[in-house]
């Protein structure tokens, strides 16, 4: 087959193919795709020689780092992490899987057909995570994985197309934007060890000016916190373990503890509302401390919900804008909150049936 004169969104196909399987499941909804892949050389020098001795070749190091929309769809946390015995991070943290990205010709419409070529990585692990919730453009999902094993091909392909048609379509029935994340409380709603709701809907921490006291927003009465964007990361890391008389590491483990960091930006109206004294007592905490554990989950309504758990503390607050300089721009407060090894991701399209969201809503 021909090569083509160019590579472009169309005739892409990013999927996963877990342990034991034989076929790859395309993901849908991704908007790009990176692979990087360094060889980690260690120099050799000899007394009595200027020129190089030897350049000992290590274990590659291979990168892919993905980005998708929330559309209804599985996330790629799940696709990659198929067969975990928990949704918690550290039961998603030692499962691997088979990346591939299949290429095929520059006159298709879609990634149908046989690949012209494809690219498959296994033994992949999850390394870092970010979902971004903002006011402008779509929600996003972006995870990085890390490996040590790359291989293209060009004949014998597996990962053959599967978005036949060129009439692939959200699941969910739209892309997530701003008007997606849920704010709304059901009615029966419980509360948390910190007095803050427990269901399906959008809990942010008390300290936010705005925010009621059960960590619900009320974004349709006009009130609360005109929120303008949540980020929420994790960086897992991942270091190798070797052994003698093995060239490639046989596993590649999270370093615990794990830091879990929110970053939630709302438009200033009055104040930041935290107050920080060396004698404490402030913001409703006790006496000799100015934060007190605050919950943090988010909904979505294509399903997608994340819980960092109930002891989130704030790390630091930030006032910027509204300078004379930019035009009249507007103030606006980012609030930075951390906790360590707590972020479950829950979705109903989970591919591991017994961790996909229902009726139990993670705390």
């Amino acid at each position: 087959m021909a090569d083509n004169k160019r590579i472009f969104y169309a005739i892409e196909q990013f999927g996963f193919m877990p342990v034991g399987a034989s076929t790859f499941t395309a993901a849908h909804g991704v908007q790009s795709v990176g692979i990087t892949t360094n060889f980690d050389l260690t120099q050799v020098f000899e007394l009595g020689q200027l020129a190089i001795y030897d350049q000992i070749e290590q274990v590659p190091s291979v990168e892919v780092t993905s980005e998708k929309a929330l559309d209804g769809y599985p996330l790629l946390f799940h696709l990659a992490t198929i067969n975990a015995p928990a949704g918690t991070l550290v039961g998603r943290s030692t499962m691997t899987t088979t990346v591939g990205l299949s290429i095929f010709p520059d006159t298709n419409d879609c990634g149908s057909g046989t690949p012209i070529a494809e690219v498959a990585m296994s033994g992949m692990v999850v390394s870092s995570l970010t979902y971004t919730f903002p006011v402008d453009g779509q929600c996003t999902e972006s995870v990085t994985l890390v490996g040590n094993d790359k291989r293209w091909r060009d004949t014998g392909t597996i990962f053959s197309g599967q978005f036949v048609g060129n009439d692939d379509a959200p699941l969910a029935g739209h892309v997530a934007a701003r008007f997606n994340v849920v704010f709304d409380v059901p009615s029966g709603a419980t509360t948390d060890v910190n007095g803050q709701v427990v269901a399906l809907t959008t809990v942010l921490p008390t300290d936010i000016y705005g925010i009621s006291s059960s960590g619900t927003n009320p974004v349709l009465s006009g009130s609360g916190a005109h929120v303008q964007g949540i980020t929420i990361s994790a960086d897992l890391g991942r270091d190798q373990l070797f052994e003698l008389g093995r060239r490639f590491p046989f596993f590649r483990y999270v370093t615990f503890p794990v830091q879990v960091t929110t970053e939630i930006s709302v438009l200033g109206t009055k104040w930041d509302g935290i107050s920080a004294t060396e004698a404490g007592g402030e913001n409703g905490a006790p006496a000799g401390s100015n934060l007190k554990n605050q919950s943090i989950r988010v909904y979505v309504d294509d399903g997608t919900f994340i819980s960092c758990g109930t002891k989130n503390k704030l790390s630091s607050v930030s006032y910027g804008g509204g300078d004379a300089t930019t035009g009249g721009g507007n103030v606006t407060l980012t609030y930075r909150y951390i906790t360590y090894n707590d972020l479950t991701v829950k979705h109903p399209a989970d591919p591991t049936i017994a961790l996909a969201s229902g009726a139990t809503v993670a705390v």
